[in-house]
C-alpha cells in the first residue's frame, strides 16, 4: 500500500474520481438507507450527481496544486 503525507492535485483528482464511481455503483443501497432529513429515496442519487460533477471539474484542471483546483 501506498502511504501519502501531502495530497497533491493529481492524487485529490484520482480520489474524487474513484468516491464517484463507487458511489454510482452502489446508488441504489445508499437510496435505500436514505432516512433523512426526509425519507424521499434519493440521497444516493443527489451525492452521486454531486461527486459526479466535481469529478469533471478536477478532470478540467491543468493544475496539480490542489489550493488552485476550484
Amino acid at each position: 500500500m501506498i502511504q501519502h503525507k501531502t495530497i497533491d492535485g493529481l492524487l485529490l483528482r484520482d480520489m474524487v474520481v474513484a468516491g464517484a464511481a463507487l458511489l454510482e455503483k452502489n446508488r441504489e443501497a445508499v437510496d435505500a438507507l436514505n432516512v433523512f432529513p426526509v425519507p424521499d429515496g434519493d440521497t444516493g442519487t443527489n451525492m452521486m450527481m454531486t461527486l459526479i460533477s466535481a469529478a469533471k471539474e478536477v478532470n478540467a484542471c491543468q493544475t496539480q496544486d490542489v489550493g488552485k483546483m476550484v
